[in-house]
């Protein structure tokens, strides 16, 4: 993300965000959405076409997979196994978080049905509880603050529901925290449960300040985390024993994936396995560096991938490289390998000089989704991306391109599957409309053969943009957006 320097223009500056921020939250009214031609619905309703694949280990301390996170679960696989809209009689509705930014960026559901995001402000992140169906806020607190002046952001954006409904993050403080949705006669609050102070810590391997990406419970309970600066950690449920081991002169831009089998971190040079030793110090298992590339590309955060790792099962871990020319999928053994190399496959994709991936893949048994996020400047700047969305199938002998569609663009939406009806969903604009027109879709994609089978209309305006915001979608069908300006539900009709 962009850094921002505090010059002389710099005060004027922060006093126009602060009263912007002043007057635009208003958490009780639908996203305007301006006037323009744009049709409402492409395409037709889809026929469900199940995916037929080995269901996920459920992670012993967290929520149960497919709810548990902005990426739906601990393997990271952006994948439900219960359907999604399907494009009937769509009903549309949003909510407004902040009339400037306030992009609700994840969400998960809670046993309850509380729907949990963090919204994020210029001014830092908002913990929000929802009724799912009204998108009314029963609660908010802010739980993190920061400046946009030569800091990036981080605390506090990846969030897990854990296996109590506790909501766990890691602060800017730094710190990891445990927040519980408390309920006094009709009213709910967040209230802090557990802090766990990092700083020491941390600033005992280096000087602050210190950007912590996320947190999340290993198989045995303890809580792994990783800063933008390259230091891995892991401490024990109780705060009591926290061990850091640092990369050496890498830095780390996208979230953990975590199974039995270990905590997979990827940085800007290399992709890794972590376990915990019997010294209880971050181990590393096994080191792979990969192609970053000679400079970053337009779309990417970093110089290194821009992916967060996959894990395809049990067997395999996925992420992109940031080659010069043709980007490539890489899919690693997820144990160490013996005799044999640790890169099972390694497979091109997208146009030479016009690809790269700055969001996580999508796993469905052994098929990957990667989608082409090259030459996105948004929010407010370069709002389209190159084409390109492609299925990669794993076998034993390597990955081989099942399909790869080059006319669809999804600017910055991590794609989602769903697994009982066979579509990959993304957000995407329509180059029928006008270039300048921000119209934005909810857009279901075939699995089977990467053709686009509906879109459907979400709004028209910059505030329609997700930004990176995430699609989630819940058991009962629905899908909701994080959008610049708050939160999106799509959910199908009645029949007409």
């Amino acid at each position: 993300m962009k850094k921002f320097l505090l010059g002389g223009a710099g005060v004027l500056l922060l006093a126009v965000l602060a009263l912007a921020y002043w007057l635009g939250t208003n958490p009780d009214r639908m996203i305007p959405s301006a006037t323009g031609e744009a049709r409402h619905f492409i395409g037709a309703p889809a026929q469900p076409q199940p995916v037929h694949v080995a269901g996920l280990a459920e992670h012993p301390f967290l929520a149960p997979q497919g709810v548990n996170s902005m990426h739906n679960d601990s393997y990271m696989s952006d994948a439900y196994p219960w359907p999604g809209p399907l494009g009937v009689n769509p009903q549309i509705s949003s909510r407004q978080f902040n009339r400037m930014v306030g992009n609700c960026v994840a969400a998960s559901l809670r046993s309850d049905g509380w729907l949990v995001s963090t919204c994020v402000t210029s001014f830092g992140v908002t913990l929000v509880a929802r009724d799912a169906k009204t998108l009314d806020i029963v609660a908010s607190k802010k739980i993190t603050n920061w400046l946009p002046i030569g800091k990036q952001f981080s605390g506090g954006v990846y969030f897990h529901l854990d296996n109590r409904d506790r909501v766990l993050l890691a602060s800017n403080q730094p710190a990891i925290e445990l927040w519980t949705l408390d309920k006094t006669g009709e009213s709910f609050s967040w209230q802090l449960e557990q802090r766990i102070d990092l700083s020491a810590a941390l600033d005992s391997i280096q000087a602050g300040p210190h950007a912590v990406i996320d947190v999340m419970p290993d198989w045995r309970g303890h809580y792994w985390f990783i800063t933008r600066d390259g230091l891995v950690g892991v401490a024990d449920p109780q705060g009591k024993a926290i061990q850091i081991v640092k990369l050496d002169n890498e830095r780390i831009d996208n979230a953990l994936a975590i199974n039995a089998n270990g905590v997979y971190v990827a940085s800007d040079h290399a992709m890794y396995q972590f376990a915990q030793a019997r010294a209880e110090k971050p181990e590393i298992v096994w080191r792979e560096a990969y192609d970053r590339g000679s400079a970053p590309k337009p779309g990417t955060m970093g110089h290194g991938t821009g992916t967060t790792p996959t894990l395809v099962g049990e067997d395999y871990v996925a992420i992109t490289d940031n080659a010069d020319g043709k980007i490539n999928l890489l899919v690693y053994h997820q144990t160490r390998m013996t005799g044999k190399p640790q890169l099972l496959c390694q497979q091109p994709v997208f146009l030479a000089d016009r690809g790269t991936s700055e969001n996580s893949l999508t796993a469905l048994g052994n098929s990957l989704i990667v989608e082409n996020n090259f030459g996105y400047q948004g929010p407010f700047s370069n709002i389209s991306a190159e084409p390109g969305l492609s299925r990669v199938d794993i076998h034993e002998q390597g990955c081989t391109v099942k399909w790869q569609n080059l006319a669809v663009s999804s600017p910055s939406a991590v794609p989602k599957a769903s697994l009982a009806n066979g579509l990959i969903y993304i957000y995407t604009r329509d180059d029928s409309n006008p270039e300048d027109m921000q119209a934005w879709y909810f857009t279901a994609v075939d699995y089977a053969s990467g053709e686009v089978v509906f879109k459907i209309l979400t709004g028209i305006g910059a505030g329609y943009n997700n930004h990176y915001g995430s699609i989630t979608i819940t058991p009962d069908g629905t899908a909701y957006i994080g959008v610049i300006q708050g939160v999106v539900k799509v959910k199908d009709g009645e029949p007409l």
